[in-house]
């Protein structure tokens, strides 16, 4: 058995040590309902505040609401929904590059013909001008991502927001920074910006739970009924586990960004560098605004499944794009406007705090390996 490298940390990290022991605590020695008027149910609630300034501490503070939900998705969902439509403004705006969460919600939200999708062309990044000159009057929400689930790169959030108000005063921004927040040093949301959905899985945390940051004086439309808890934003039990170690993970993330940042920026330079090497290879999006441990490498007239099942079997997990579509062959819309071709395959490779030397070199040395076996005809490159 080969060692694993985990190089799929988009998709999901693994929890740290400090998150599981803090949940175990609240799973065994101080379980109870936040909700409940006891003991039990009083200590559940100062976990939760505890849980909720750690959350607050990682985005820098701000005047905040903090909703929480099961995650990305369901925060995404909420924000869009309550925003549009309202009256004569029922128009969305989003890009090609957000998160399916984002686009799908936004289309089962407003009239077809009152979404705009805008592309972010090959190098993967909006033009915030670009971005402005969609909105109209008649626009009610500009949902959009801080970095790409896909492909990595960073977007011009703040800018972006400046011209849309410029444009449009009275329109609501969300901002997915789902995967943004372990992939920068210092988080600075515009006072312009609504709503910010997080999920706890991107950093180290539990699966399963997220929340919705909203700013005073922003109303939600709650998608669930049946309960006083979170306002009626999001009623039914907190789940107290995954909320803890949410918080947890957002205090060791705040205490090892920094350091993490630059330890992920030096081993996927080196990463990039190895795979490129590697002959009939070619990235994708623009390599100087992107997260530093998040991108696209694609491999000329290899299918992705062939490069997805020949580095498993060398040890090396990666993917082919976002878990929520993989169940899909085609590529995602962002990566052929990026410049993916028809006949090739891409892989998506995303590192942590966690990541090692040795998981790199394992990574380029199965790359390479495999791209070779394809081309020299060994029975799809899947053969050591």
């Amino acid at each position: 058995m080969k060692p694993e490298a985990y190089l799929d940390n988009a998709a999901t990290t693994r929890p740290w040590p400090e998150v599981c022991a803090e949940m175990q605590r609240v799973l065994t020695a101080d379980f109870g309902n936040a909700a409940a008027r006891n003991a039990r149910g009083f200590q559940a609630a100062r976990d939760i505040e505890r849980a909720t300034a750690h959350i607050l501490d990682l985005v820098g503070s701000g005047d905040w609401k903090v909703v929480f939900t099961s995650g990305g998705t369901e925060s995404d969902n909420l924000a869009i929904r309550s925003a549009a439509p309202k009256g004569p403004r029922t128009a969305i705006v989003t890009s090609t590059v957000d998160h399916a969460a984002v686009r799908e919600c936004s289309a089962a939200t407003c009239p077809a013909d009152d979404l705009t999708l805008i592309s972010a062309g090959a190098s993967g990044v909006l033009e915030a001008r670009a971005v402005a000159d969609a909105i109209t009057p008649q626009t009610a929400l500009l949902a959009i991502t801080a970095a790409s689930n896909e492909m990595g790169t960073l977007q011009p959030v703040n800018d972006i927001t400046a011209w849309a108000k410029a444009r449009n005063p009275r329109l609501r921004i969300h901002v997915d920074a789902v995967q943004a927040v372990a992939q920068t040093t210092r988080l600075d949301f515009s006072k312009d910006i609504d709503t910010v959905a997080l999920s706890a899985h991107k950093i180290h945390g539990p699966q399963g739970v997220g929340a919705l940051l909203v700013r005073p004086g922003v109303s939600l439309r709650p998608q669930l009924f049946g309960g006083d808890q979170q306002s009626g934003l999001r009623p039914g039990t907190p789940n107290l586990p995954g909320i803890v170690g949410f918080g947890e993970a957002a205090r060791l993330t705040r205490e090892r960004r920094e350091a993490g940042v630059r330890h992920m920026q030096a081993l996927s330079a080196a990463l990039i560098d190895g795979l490129l090497r590697v002959p009939g290879t070619y990235f994708l999006g623009n390599p100087q605004q992107r997260a530093p441990g998040l991108f696209f490498v694609a491999a000329a007239d290899i299918p992705s499944e062939v490069l997805l099942h020949g580095l498993s079997l060398r040890g090396v997990i990666a993917s082919a794009g976002s878990a929520c579509h993989a169940s899909r062959k085609e590529p995602a819309r962002c990566l052929v406007e990026a410049g993916l071709k028809p006949t090739d395959g891409a892989l998506r490779f995303s590192l942590s705090f966690d990541t090692t030397e040795t998981e790199i070199h394992q990574a380029i040395r199965a790359f390479g390996d495999v791209c070779q076996a394809v081309r020299s005809g060994h029975t799809g490159g899947l053969h050591d």
